[in-house]
């Protein structure tokens, strides 16, 4: 149950702290006053959306922190779960900046928002004034009846089981058009292939253009290289001559100068490399003799045009590029090959798929249609207890055309509050009050079932007069025996029953508005129920009607 709310910064509240207790609470007060701020900041840390226009002073952090007693509630599985410490009380606490940046806390464990809404779940059901609206939704009567079925571990299982499917199915879908495509494209992916391993590239087709060059240039190489040789080796003015005439006239002073045997010594090692030169110009030279009348120069050309029109048509620039298509290309063929057994595989997982989410789809279907009569009886019941003895609720199943995530059937009420009228859809015939009834009773069957540790109504008693506000306060004080309830309300009749009364007003002063909530005293009580009975004035009248309504 829900032990204090802390606000600070956040609409027209500076800083408020407000301690709630079991059973039944009323929170009055005059339009405008700021009730609505204390369900919009609860709602803030159960992870509902901020809106930043709410808080009070941007250049101040808006934090709000509840307080909640969760022993009895069956809660611990889910705090170790979710790696949180399982501390009672747990306090629950969200932070908004003034750039809008929020952080979110349970015991001090930073959380995200979608955990925050899965706990709150667990915590507390807040009936807001449009919810009465969502009851003409399909969807909603759907979760009302789920709810009550109370089979959340089975509506887990589901639809993880149903996303399951969905991407089994999606990744068969998306073979199947692979398949499709490939198809269109295989002739001509299986004729590059050929081209490519006709080819028969590797990668020492690298050097083509290299030895290409080297023949296509080959007369100027061999004149130039015979003609270095000559001028090195041939005559007694060769280089060759000269350096060794060099290296002996210098061998035979140097024992004369030590300055002149280290230029010996240089010389020498000069002497060395050049004959070391020469004997490899004189390989070089042999081998383009030898290359020249082994190699077929117009073969060679014929070779690196292939290849350059294979770069061309891939738009690739190298030898590797190529291969790397000849290699995804062979892949992609062969996955085309094998792609009927990959279909059939798929199929089958997800044939799998679906029989499992069906499986579970089906008994869903059953808990829901069992609990049907069940529900309507307690309906009945329960606003025969509201003024409505002739109520008639009918809730039909529909199925939809194929399973989806909300299962094999969606649900519809019917409604009739008059005997002898046949039932039509609440959506075209129930009146607001007789919605807002209608509601009260669900609330109340699934209050009971799915043990709640606090629900509160913020008006849910509109639309509705006097002698049925009584009924409906009956009904929530009886809610309360097992629960906290809260309601927010405009009515005597319903403030009156709260075992606590608890009054939202607005404070003036120079600088701005200050809401401010206050629990009354019994006189304190009974002054505000008679001015929510007579208005401002109140009467000796007025006062008696209100003690009526407190010893009722």
């Amino acid at each position: 149950m829900l032990n204090r709310i802390s606000i600070n910064n956040y609409a027209l509240i500076d800083e408020l702290s407000i301690d709630f207790k079991n059973g039944f609470t009323s929170i009055t007060g005059e339009t405008g006053a700021g009730k609505s701020i204390l369900i919009s900041a609860l709602g803030l840390i159960l992870g509902e959306r901020v809106e930043m226009k709410a808080i009070a002073n941007i250049d101040k952090k808006c934090i709000v922190e509840g307080e909640f007693n969760i022993t009895n509630y069956n809660l611990e599985n889910f705090f170790v779960k979710n790696d949180l410490d399982y501390i009672n009380p747990t306090f629950i606490r969200r932070e908004i900046t003034s750039s809008g940046r929020t952080r979110s806390f349970v015991n001090d464990t930073p959380v995200s928002l979608s955990l925050l809404k899965s706990l709150r779940s667990f915590l507390i059901d807040i009936h807001s004034q449009h919810q009465t609206l969502l009851l003409n939704s399909q969807d909603y009567q759907l979760k009302l009846v789920d709810k009550y079925c109370n089979h959340f571990d089975l509506e887990l299982q589901f639809k993880s089981e149903f996303k399951s499917y969905i991407n089994q199915k999606n990744k068969l879908d998306e073979l199947v058009e692979n398949e499709k495509q490939m198809s269109r494209e295989f002739d001509y992916k299986k004729f590059l292939l050929d081209e490519l391993n006709d080819a028969k590239l590797t990668l020492d087709d690298k050097l083509i253009e290299e030895e290409l060059n080297k023949l296509e240039n080959f007369e100027e190489i061999q004149q130039k290289l015979n003609q270095i040789l000559k001028i090195s080796e041939t005559g007694d003015m060769s280089v060759s001559s000269l350096l060794s005439n060099i290296v002996v006239t210098l061998d035979s002073i140097r024992k004369n100068d030590l300055s002149i045997d280290t230029l010996n010594s240089r010389f020498n090692s000069i002497w060395i490399e050049f004959k070391d030169c020469i004997s490899e110009l004189e390989n070089l030279s042999s081998n383009y003799n030898v290359d020249f009348s082994l190699r077929d120069l117009l073969s060679l050309q014929e070779r690196f045009s292939l290849i350059n029109k294979l770069l061309q048509k891939h738009r690739v620039h190298s030898i590797e590029d190529l291969l790397t298509i000849q290699s995804n290309l062979l892949i992609e063929i062969e996955n085309h090959l094998n792609i009927d057994s990959s279909i059939e595989l798929l199929k089958k997982d997800c044939e799998k798929a679906f029989e499992n989410a069906s499986k579970t789809a089906k008994k869903i279907t059953k808990n829901r249609l069992n609990v049907l009569p069940k529900i309507e009886r307690k309906l009945h019941s329960l606003l025969a207890s509201l003024g409505m003895p002739n109520a008639l609720v009918k809730i039909t199943s529909n199925s939809f055309d194929k399973l989806n995530i909300k299962g094999y059937e969606y649900f519809t009420i019917y409604f009739s509050s008059n005997k002898g009228v046949k039932p039509m859809e609440i959506s075209n015939i129930a009146s607001g009050g007789e919605l807002s009834r209608l509601m009260l009773c669900f609330k109340y069957i699934l209050a009971r079932k799915t043990n709640l540790p606090t629900i509160i109504f913020d008006e849910i008693d509109s639309g509705v007069s006097g002698k049925i506000a009584h009924k409906m306060a009956d009904l929530m004080t009886q809610m309360s025996n097992s629960m906290q309830v809260i309601s927010i309300t405009h009515l005597p009749q319903v403030a009156a029953k709260g075992s606590v009364h608890l009054l939202v007003s607005k404070l003036e002063s120079l600088k701005k508005e200050q809401t401010i909530i206050k629990e009354l005293s019994p006189d304190e009580r009974i002054y505000e129920l008679a001015k929510m009975l007579s208005g401002k004035s109140i009467t000796n009248s007025s006062l008696s009607n209100a003690k009526d309504l407190l010893n009722t």
